[in-house]
């Protein structure tokens, strides 16, 4: 938030608005002068005292004596604008918003009479009400007047891909879950070739399958398995795009071993498997734990990570894990997953077999009857 200045006229910084005590107040009398100027120190005073409300009263004092000053609107803006960043209670919404109103008037009425005498000037004096302007929109949470500001923001800069992710958090804190989303796919699309719009819209995917904090599970129960694939599925799919455009992109391959590894604990996998599904269920989940363990040495290799010793050797920093199979075991798995796919193909067909001939038994059946039945 702004600081109050006792003076009126200066140069502008980042931080607030310096300006010279003794210009500003044009023809007034020397006496009014005089009795402004202590109104507003006054009021300044009140206000480190974090006495907003009070420091308002002075300033609106010393506005009769000294309507067209400068500092006068700043310093009651900033006055304004702090008591409204303290009403939290959701009983003070509607005096916030009176407090809001008056920040916001006089900021602008700040900014229409500063003079100004460079365009860098200019453009720290307009981000300077820029800057407080979005804030007290945040602060009185007037959704709909941020909405209208940064979607008019994108329409006048359709080319300006932050935008969107800005967007997508506002209606979030509006509680628009649908339009948050909306604007998070929207961006991969009208930024196809954007490797961090593919990336932010698959961690977003990812939050679901994050665990309750204190559940000790690697997964979230509260999801079931086939649920838990089907949304793994889609974060590597958008992960896949990532790194098609950057094959080098780090954080993409560590989502996506996140997201195999999901896939994996979300396999029902039992002891001992008897049927060619219970058996195919094992094969899944170790090539899971396998596609996992490729996109950890991608990260490796990012890295320049060594690869581990072989136990019991104790490696002296970081490194690389061995696969969770050996090329020979993955072999036998892809073999075994050919026989048992086989298997459950001619298991499929017998069963479909066996339903046509009792439906063309049923219907010879059926057939009789009605022959007898004339």
């Amino acid at each position: 938030m702004g600081r109050p200045n006792d003076n009126v006229r200066g140069r502008l910084t980042w931080g607030a608005m310096l300006v010279a005590a003794t210009l500003g107040f044009g023809a007034l009398s020397g006496c009014a002068k005089i009795e402004a100027r202590d109104l507003i120190r006054e009021g300044n005073k009140l206000y480190g005292d974090a006495r907003f409300p009070e420091a308002i009263e002075k300033y609106n004092a010393a506005e009769t004596l000294e309507p067209d000053g400068v500092t006068l609107f700043w310093n009651r803006a900033c006055a304004a604008e702090s008591q409204v960043l303290i009403m939290k209670d959701p009983e003070q919404r509607e005096k916030r918003r009176e407090y809001a109103d008056i920040a916001l008037k006089d900021f602008t009425k700040w900014r229409e009479r500063l003079e100004t005498k460079s365009a860098e000037e200019r453009e720290q004096a307009d981000e300077q009400l820029l800057h407080h302007r979005l804030a007290l929109l945040n602060a009185d949470e007037r959704c709909d007047d941020l909405l209208e500001y940064w979607l008019g923001r994108q329409r006048d800069e359709p080319k300006e891909e932050a935008l969107y992710k800005v967007i997508a958090r506002q209606y979030s804190e509006c509680g628009d879950a649908s339009k948050e989303d909306l604007w998070y796919v929207k961006r991969t699309e009208d930024f196809p070739e954007s490797v961090k719009a593919w990336h932010e819209l698959a961690i977003r995917r990812f939050g679901p399958l994050f665990p309750e904090a204190d559940s000790g599970l690697p997964y979230n129960e509260q999801i079931p398995p086939a649920k838990r694939i089907e949304l793994a599925d889609e974060v590597i799919r958008l992960l896949d795009k990532t790194t098609a455009l950057d094959s080098r992109f780090r954080d993409a391959f560590v989502w996506r071993t996140m997201a195999f590894r999901q896939r994996q604990y979300s396999r029902m996998e039992i002891p001992d498997p008897e049927l060619p599904e219970e058996k195919l269920e094992a094969i899944e989940a170790r090539k899971d734990a396998m596609s996992a363990w490729r996109n950890e040495k991608a990260v490796c290799d990012i890295d320049d990570l060594p690869n581990c010793p072989p136990p019991p050797k104790v490696p002296e920093g970081p490194c690389c894990p061995p696969p969770p199979l050996t090329p020979q075991e993955e072999a036998d798995g892809v073999e075994l997953e050919r026989t048992l796919n086989e298997e459950i193909k001619a298991i499929a067909e017998a069963a479909l077999l066996a339903q046509q001939e009792e439906d063309a038994k049923a219907a010879k059946k059926k057939n009789r009857r009605k022959k007898k039945g004339k």
